[in-house]
């Protein structure tokens, strides 16, 4: 069967909503992927439907389907009665004249699918032998027993889904030259279409329809009702409604069937297991895995009526139907045949198959050993809190065997290493750490704050923390409630600096203190400040030397300059004067 749900891995953040809500576990998250476990799906949407992050997508047929229509081909629409509810429509057939807009040739209702296989269904359980009837309705639901109750396949009655039967009615009617498109809310359909051929060509959700619509501008309401080519009844009509039986608790006229509607995934299952228990007899149940039914299906439009407003549209509309009483079908009759809508019978049974995915399952032993190695050793370790996804520990363990999961997905697990950690970096911190109770009294240290306070590593526990840090920080942290970071004091017993950071714990109305030692540093730095005053001096003096030697320089150099310039003007003198001498 094809893999239709895919993961967007790059959307996903690996919350594992749609792990828990799975109703069959059928998501794999292992080494950092994460897919669809396709053997195990029952292509119920729920997954789809709960992830808050839109990261899970389902293949969209809709832009193949517009191209039969675009290619001229005669393309027939079979419309979900639960359109009504889906687009709360006052005047439902206001969407027949929008789907022809679109292109569509005709629109019928897949209610005349739905009506043949409650004759069908009703033929069944007049020749019953008592044993349970389980209809065949749901894809969901067929697909759920196929795969996970396969001993109870028996029990389904063997009559395809209104659907199927639909797309074969009109095809055997008008043509087997006409595409069947199916619209309805369910993507389990999807699947069904392709696994039963000769009857649906295509698959559009009510979702993918209404996303259509918006995206060319269309009003519903501005549309003409037209009528649809061959009109329906109630009883067809109120399938979507968990109508293909009797109503809940009557009994068929022998007294030989109660009936019951089933609906929801973990009522479905647990009906399945008393039917495996043997505590029901002589019931013919009509089973949905949408809470709600149909009318709930996980591809209703995006912001649209929730779903008991979708009800009320509904049954409103089924109250304006006639019901047909079908007439019986004579036994040596090949057809199934409601007015003009006919069928042959062979088309309309189905035989369901065992699909269970049998692998080895891991030993006891085995899926003990892993549960320990995620720190579960007894029951009182086992949480079984569900946020990786799993119900129990157990099978948590048993998912990390078959390679669907991994130790790491374990929150409690995870949350115990970081701790583990933490605790780890806090012993093995050189900073000393301590902290305090509202009186300010010692609940705990780490060996850092021993070595630095109380070497001989005496019980300090309850003792208040001034006989160590004499200073007032830690009460104004309390007095104040507010933290207090990077704040240097001085502890004169010890004679010696810290950096102190004091965290105040609101929620125990309890301190928290880290101490780092800085009397090196500070001793560094006194010594370099006296080093750096020491050559400051020396530097000074220096200079003032060198002013002093510079100006006896200057001065010398001043008294030769003097005697140099008169003696050059004595000679310049006597030069100048040579000759009158002679």
């Amino acid at each position: 069967m094809m893999k239709f749900i895919e993961f967007d891995e790059e959307t996903c953040d690996s919350c594992y909503k749609c792990l828990r809500t799975c109703p069959t576990k059928a998501i794999s998250f292992n080494k950092n992927q994460r897919h669809i476990i396709d053997s195990l799906c029952i292509k119920c949407g729920i997954c789809q439907k709960t992830c808050p992050r839109e990261a899970l997508h389902i293949r969209n047929n809709a832009e193949r389907i517009m191209e039969m229509i675009n290619n001229g081909e005669e393309v027939a629409v079979s419309l979900a009665p639960s359109y009504v509810g889906a687009f709360g429509l006052d005047t439902p057939k206001v969407i027949v004249g929008a789907l022809k807009a679109i292109g569509f040739s005709f629109v019928e209702e897949t209610a005349i699918g739905a009506e043949m296989v409650a004759s069908q269904y009703d033929e069944y359980i007049m020749k019953g032998d008592g044993g349970n009837m389980i209809t065949s309705c749901c894809p969901s639901a067929t697909y759920l027993i196929e795969q996970h109750y396969p001993t109870l396949i028996s029990s389904v009655i063997p009559v395809v889904s209104p659907m199927i039967a639909h797309g074969k009615n009109i095809k055997a009617v008008y043509g087997q030259q006409v595409k069947v498109v199916f619209i309805g809310p369910c993507m389990a359909k999807i699947a069904e279409a392709e696994e039963i051929s000769g009857a649906i060509d295509g698959v559009m959700t009510f979702e993918e329809l209404d996303g259509l619509i918006k995206n060319r501008g269309m009003n519903l309401n501005e549309y003409e009702a037209m009528d649809f080519r061959r009109s329906s009844y109630s009883r067809g009509r109120a399938f979507p409604l968990g109508g293909s039986l009797k109503k809940n608790g009557e009994m068929n006229k022998d007294g030989e069937y109660r009936f019951f509607h089933v609906d929801g995934i973990e009522a479905c299952k647990e009906v399945l297991n008393e039917i495996m228990k043997g505590s029901l007899n002589h019931t013919c149940i009509e089973m949905n895995i949408c809470e709600g039914s149909c009318m709930n299906g996980p591809d209703m439009p995006i912001n649209k009526l929730g779903r008991f407003a979708r009800e009320l549209f509904m049954r409103k509309y089924v109250e304006k139907g006639v019901y047909l009483n079908a007439e019986k079908v004579k036994s040596e009759s090949n057809e199934v045949c409601l007015k003009d809508k006919c069928v042959q019978k062979d088309e309309l049974s189905r035989q369901f198959s065992d699909k269970k995915l049998y692998q080895q399952e891991p030993n006891v032993e085995k899926i003990r050993q892993t549960m320990a190695n995620m720190g579960k050793y007894s029951k009182d370790d086992e949480l079984n809190c569900g946020a990786c996804g799993y119900k129990t520990c157990y099978d948590k363990a048993k998912a990390v065997l078959l390679g669907y999961s991994e130790i790491e997905t374990c929150l409690p697990y995870l949350r115990e290493k970081a701790e583990s950690m933490q605790s780890l970096m806090i012993e093995n911190s050189p900073n000393g750490v301590v902290l305090l109770n509202k009186r300010l009294e010692i609940v705990e240290v780490n060996p850092a704050f021993n070595k630095m306070f109380n070497s001989e590593n005496l019980p300090i526990e309850e003792m208040p923390i001034k006989l160590f840090v004499d200073h007032n920080v830690f009460n104004e942290v309390l007095d104040k409630e507010q933290s207090v970071f990077n704040k240097k004091i001085f502890i004169n017993d010890l004679d010696c600096y810290f950096f102190v950071n004091v965290v105040y714990l609101n929620e125990t109305k309890s301190v928290l203190g880290f101490l780092t030692d800085i009397s090196l540093n500070e001793q560094r730095q006194k010594e370099f400040t006296r080093v750096k005053e020491e050559t400051l001096l020396k530097t000074q003096e220096v200079i003032d030397k060198q002013m002093r030697v510079a100006q006896e320089i200057a001065s010398l150099l001043g008294e030769t300059t003097a005697e140099t310039k008169m003696s050059l003007k004595s000679l310049h003198k006597l030069v100048s004067n040579e000759g009158s001498v002679f």
